[in-house]
């Protein structure tokens, strides 16, 4: 079983495009109950659950970069199979004080805390807990604090927000402007890309291509392709042929199975010159599809597919950039994730 995105990983830096060089790094970090995903427009959205996995209920906090920044607050509760359904209005308890409706959404089972809801979730979240959603039939779903606190702290730490009147965990009186700006969505622009025809022998040739296949393990670390690997019965994969397409006039893009899984395949993609030494650049070795000059990577925490994690890479027609990361983060049964809570972000054109 393998999960080879961002549900395993704690913190991740990725090559942005031309121009983002200031842009940080994205950021996933769990603990718990409580997981926080910032991305590289320093945008932070910090994700937490019902600590019993019979409950969907789970509370999304996000908050943009840069001084002065307010926290949004969703709730989302959608039960599944023979779970309780909510029954009338739904309404946010704070220990036991009312405090209000839920108001809905646009997405179903979704709704939208206010400010002064959003307020008094953080406070107890930083203190004694007890938040609850309850419908008219008194019917309540508690939230975990558990974990959140930590959560909270990477979240202003990302942001550098520690210390500042605005932090959420170990508040200070360092001026709000100190409080590092929101950086711009970076932009990729996305190279035309030329069709492969058929058949073509020339790239038949080349797939059989003993040569190639050297140059391309040359660029793992370690033995992580095992379609590259000489045949082995105990690797069904083993010795899988070379997948040869056009890029543009100057460059192509190779794949071959790398992994396989319960539920979960990995295919690698390389892109190199027609002769040798080939100069391969490896982009990924998890990637599931690729078309119009996006490699696409998805895959599922477990068989449910209630978390998802995706990655894009876009051809700019040197390289494939890194375009794309989001998590679903915690698989608590919901169907494709409960939330989407991106590590990267980009605008391709």
């Amino acid at each position: 079983m393998r999960y080879p995105l961002l549900p395993t990983l704690l913190a991740l830096s990725w090559p942005l495009a031309a121009g983002a060089v200031d842009a940080p790094a994205g950021l996933y970090f769990q603990h718990h109950d409580w997981v926080v995903a910032c991305d590289n427009t320093r945008t932070c959205r910090a994700a937490g659950y019902a600590s019993d996995d019979d409950s969907t209920l789970s509370v999304l906090l996000t908050r943009k970069g840069g001084p002065d920044q307010a926290i949004n607050g969703r709730v989302s509760l959608q039960p599944i199979d023979d779970q309780p359904q909510p029954k009338g209005a739904l309404h946010l308890r704070v220990q036991q004080r009312d405090l209000g409706v839920l108001a809905p959404a646009k997405d179903t089972g979704t709704y939208a805390l206010s400010p002064t809801q959003t307020t008094a979730v953080l406070s107890a979240l930083v203190r004694d807990g007890g938040i609850t959603v309850v419908d008219t039939a008194g019917h309540a779903w508690p939230l975990s604090d558990k974990g959140a606190a930590a959560v909270l702290l990477k979240a202003d730490e990302f942001q550098g927000r520690v210390g500042t009147p605005g932090a959420v965990m170990r508040k200070g009186t360092a001026a709000e402007s100190s409080v590092p700006a929101a950086v711009a969505k970076p932009v990729v622009r996305k190279a035309a890309t030329l069709s492969t025809p058929p058949d073509d022998p020339a790239f038949a040739k080349l797939a059989a291509s003993p040569a190639l296949r050297a140059a391309l393990r040359a660029t793992l670390k370690e033995p992580s392709c095992d379609g590259l690997l000489e045949a082995d019965p105990d690797l069904p994969i083993s010795n899988s042929p070379l997948q040869i397409q056009r890029l543009d006039a100057k460059h192509l893009l190779v794949n071959v199975p790398c992994w396989r899984a319960a539920y979960n395949t990995g295919d690698g993609y390389w892109v190199i010159g027609e002769k040798a030494p080939y100069q391969p650049q490896w982009v990924t070795s998890d990637a599931i599809d690729y078309g119009d000059g996006q490699i696409v990577a998805s895959h599922k925490g477990r068989g449910l597919a209630d978390c998802v994690s995706d990655e894009t890479w876009t051809w700019d027609g040197t390289h494939f950039v890194a375009t794309s990361a989001i998590s679903g983060g915690l698989c608590r049964g919901v169907p494709g994730g409960t939330w989407e809570l991106p590590t990267r972000v980009s605008e391709v054109r």
